[in-house]
C-alpha cells in the first residue's frame, strides 16, 4: 500500500500558522516580483480569485474583501516542508519527496494494522507536531493513492483509504478524468474524443488500446488504476536531469555589473543543489531576457551553453564559468528583465573522470564549498558568498508583502509574553 500526503493550501497554511488572525480571511500569496496569484485560501477562491490571476487585475477585488496579501516567502515554506517530511519519515522506511508540499510513502505490508486508524494517526500527529493541515490518500498503487487524496479533498475529509476493490470502484466511478495524475492537457482532449469522462471510463478501455494511443506511460497509469503497481517508489528523490535558478528583476537592468552579480547568485544556487543531490554538471546554460510584453523596448533573448572544463558542483567553478558566459552574450542598449543559469549533463559525483594531464584542485574547491555550506546552514543562507555575488543586490525581486522568516532568522522569531 502507498500513501500520498500533501499540505492543504501549502503557502497560505504556512502564513496562517504564524499569524492565526488570518483564519477565516481572504489570503493570497503572490509569485516572484508580486506578479500573480500562486496560492489562495478557500475564502479567496469563494470571491472568484483564480490561480495565475495577475495581481493588478484582482487588486480591487482583494481590497474590497480586506484580503491579506503576501509575497512568496520560500525560506519559510522550505523550512516547514522539511519539518513535514521529517515527521512523515517516522511512519515509513521509504519516503519519496515529490515536491515542496507533497510526498509518497510506501506503507508496505501492514495487514496487521487498521489502515483507517493508522492514516488518521498520521494526519493528527503531523498537525500536532508541525501545525500544518494535511490530506492523506491511501491506495494499492501510487496513482490510486494520489487519486484518493484528491477524492478526500472533494469530500472535505482529512484522509481516504482505498483498501478494497469496492472502495476503489466507488471512488473512480465519478472521478473526472482530467483530475487523474498523469493525464495532461493533451491526453485529456484525446481521451475525451474516445468518450472517456471519468477514471472509471478510462479503466474500462482495453490495455492494448491505451498503449497504442497513450504510449507506455498511459499504459502504466491504466495498470495502476487497476491496482497493479508500475511506478517504483524510491527512498530518495530521483536525481534531477536539469537544475535551474532564475529570477526576474524588480526593474530593468542595462549595465553588465548587476547582471554578473545576478548570474553569480544563480550559479551558487545551482551549485548548492548539485551538492545536495551529490551530482556534478558537465554544461551550463546562461541566458538573458528582455520584457516581451513591452513593445516599446527592443527585444533581446541571448543564451549560451558552455562546457564546464571538468564536471563540477563547486560554487567557485560554476560561478567562474557563468560570469564569463554572461560577458559573452551581454549587449549594451537593452533593458534586461530576467536572467538565469541552467545546469545540464548531470552525472553522479562518484562517476567523474578527470584529465590525467591537467591540474584541477577539485578537493580544495570542494572543501571550500563544504565550509561555505556549513556556515550558511548555521548562520543563514548567503552569509558567506563569493565576491562576485554582491551583498547589495539592488536588482533583487520586488517583495512588498513579504512576511517574516519565522523559523530561519533569529530576528524574526516570535516573542511571547
Amino acid at each position: 500500500m502507498f500513501a500520498h500526503v500533501d499540505i492543504n493550501n501549502c503557502y497560505v497554511s504556512c502564513e496562517r500558522l504564524f499569524n492565526p488572525a488570518l483564519e477565516g480571511r481572504v489570503v493570497v500569496v503572490l509569485s516572484n516580483n508580486d506578479g500573480c496569484v500562486i496560492a489562495r485560501s478557500i475564502e479567496a477562491k469563494a470571491i472568484g480569485i483564480k490561480m495565475a490571476d495577475a495581481e493588478f487585475m484582482v487588486r480591487q477585488n482583494l481590497k474590497e474583501n480586506n484580503a491579506a496579501i503576501f509575497s512568496s516567502n520560500y525560506a519559510l515554506y522550505a523550512d516547514m516542508s522539511a519539518r513535514l517530511m521529517n515527521n512523515l519519515a517516522r511512519y515509513t522506511y521509504t519516503l519519496m519527496v515529490y515536491s515542496i508540499d507533497e510526498a509518497f510513502m510506501a506503507l508496505g505490508n501492514i495487514s496487521d494494522l487498521d489502515l483507517e486508524k493508522h492514516t488518521a494517526a498520521i494526519s493528527e500527529n503531523v498537525m500536532r507536531h508541525t501545525g500544518l493541515p494535511i490530506t492523506v490518500g491511501v491506495g494499492p498503487t501510487m496513482a490510486l493513492a494520489k487519486l484518493a487524496n484528491k477524492a478526500a479533498k472533494k469530500q472535505k475529509r482529512n484522509f481516504l483509504v482505498l483498501d478494497t476493490d469496492e472502495k476503489v470502484d466507488a471512488t473512480v466511478r465519478d472521478f473526472p478524468i482530467e483530475d487523474v495524475w498523469g493525464v495532461g492537457h493533451q491526453y485529456y482532449h484525446k481521451l475525451t474524443e474516445f468518450g472517456v469522462k471519468t477514471a472509471h471510463d478510462f479503466r474500462e478501455l482495453k490495455a492494448d488500446f491505451v498503449r497504442q494511443h497513450m504510449t507506455v506511460q498511459g499504459w502504466r497509469l491504466h495498470q495502476e488504476l487497476w491496482g497493479k503497481p508500475c511506478n517504483i517508489i524510491k527512498d530518495v528523490a530521483e536525481r534531477s536531469k536539469g537544475i535551474e535558478s532564475s529570477q526576474s528583476f524588480n526593474s530593468y537592468q542595462t549595465e553588465l555589473e548587476p547582471l554578473e552579480e545576478a548570474v553569480a547568485m544563480h550559479a551558487a544556487t545551482v551549485a548548492l543543489k548539485l551538492r545536495q543531490q551529490q551530482s556534478m554538471a558537465l554544461t551550463l546554460t546562461i541566458y538573458l531576457r528582455t520584457n516581451k510584453h513591452n513593445v516599446k523596448h527592443d527585444q533581446h533573448y541571448p543564451s549560451i551553453t558552455v562546457k564546464v572544463p571538468f564536471a563540477a558542483n563547486t560554487t567557485y567553478q560554476l560561478t567562474r564559468v557563468a560570469v564569463q558566459a554572461i560577458r559573452a552574450i551581454y549587449q549594451p542598449g537593452y533593458n534586461y528583465l530576467k536572467t538565469g543559469v541552467r545546469a545540464t549533463g548531470i552525472i553522479p559525483a562518484g562517476e567523474v573522470q578527470y584529465h590525467m594531464f591537467s591540474v584541477y584542485e577539485h578537493s580544495k574547491e570542494q572543501k571550500l564549498s563544504e565550509l561555505m555550506d556549513g556556515l550558511n546552514s548555521r548562520y543563514g543562507r548567503g552569509t558567506v558568498r563569493l565576491g562576485a555575488d554582491s551583498f547589495e543586490r539592488k536588482w533583487i525581486m520586488k517583495q512588498e508583502f513579504l512576511s517574516h522568516q519565522y523559523t530561519t532568522d533569529w530576528k524574526d522569531i516570535i516573542v511571547t509574553q
